[in-house]
């Protein structure tokens, strides 16, 4: 399991410079959040490849600026809307292709939102991106992600039912600690289904942490995913508001390579 950060430990710096600073660190992995809608554009897609290219970083996952839309746009009850809306994820799908990245990171649909969504509309709009993703040779995964339907572990397996094998997971362990479920009850449930990780610490001091800094045990979640032969990655995903990110993003590097002896 390689490790990685993801580009919004800076934001709101631009994306770019948030990616050449994740490869100045030296991560071998990186995940990219677009921000805007201009940066689903193909040039800057490749820009950020070139980015990381000459650092020898791989982008292995991209996240849209969209998920604040899903609910209505994606996964809500007026067809024309999704019918419109659906390009933005098109396009990201095209530029997680053009940098290289495995997986696209979906949020969803919120957990209560003012007009129900049925699962059976979520399962199918969700398949439809999956679709999108296959032609351009990725991943479109579902994250768990607090007050939205993907914190229940039962509205996973539903979907995961639902998809059969369709149904791959990027899977967050501040918003199981943030969404009050058990973290390795998550994990263990969806170990063969997750395909990505974004890592966190939590502890006295919160959550979202710089790992080291709580107490999160990270050597028992790397042993859940060796038990099943986990071929993925893990990026580091905090955030910059409460410290200066560059410098504990380099320390959580070091005390990570150290507890699993990268």
């Amino acid at each position: 399991m390689r490790l990685g950060a993801s580009t919004s430990c800076f934001y709101p710096l631009e994306t770019e410079k948030a990616l050449k600073k994740v490869t100045e660190i030296g991560f071998e992995k990186a995940e990219v959040f677009m921000n805007s809608s201009c940066e689903l554009e193909e040039s800057f897609a490749r820009e950020l490849k070139n980015i990381a290219d000459f650092s020898g970083t791989e982008i292995v996952s991209v996240h849209p600026f969209s998920s604040f839309l899903e609910s209505s746009c994606i996964f809500g009850d007026y067809k024309r809307r999704y019918d419109d809306f659906i390009n933005i994820y098109e396009k990201t799908c095209h530029a997680a292709a053009v940098t290289g990245a495995k997986f696209v990171v979906i949020h969803g649909a919120v957990a209560m939102p003012k007009i129900p969504i049925p699962d059976e509309r979520y399962f199918e709009r969700f398949a439809n991106l999956i679709e999108i993703g296959k032609r351009e040779g990725v991943t479109v995964c579902q994250e768990n992600v607090n007050r939205f339907k993907s914190q229940s572990i039962e509205f996973c397996k539903r979907m995961r039912d639902a998809l059969g094998s369709d149904f791959h997971m990027v899977f967050d362990v501040k918003q199981t600690v943030r969404a009050g479920i058990n973290t390795f009850e998550f994990l263990n449930e969806f170990k063969n289904e997750i395909v990505h990780i974004h890592i966190s610490d939590h502890g006295t001091l919160g959550d979202c942490l710089p790992p080291r800094l709580g107490d999160f045990d990270f050597k028992k979640m790397k042993k859940i995913l060796d038990d099943v032969n986990y071929q993925g990655d893990a990026v580091i995903e905090i955030y910059s508001g409460n410290y200066n990110v560059e410098k504990e993003l380099r320390e959580s590097k070091v005390y990570l390579d150290n507890l699993w002896e990268v």
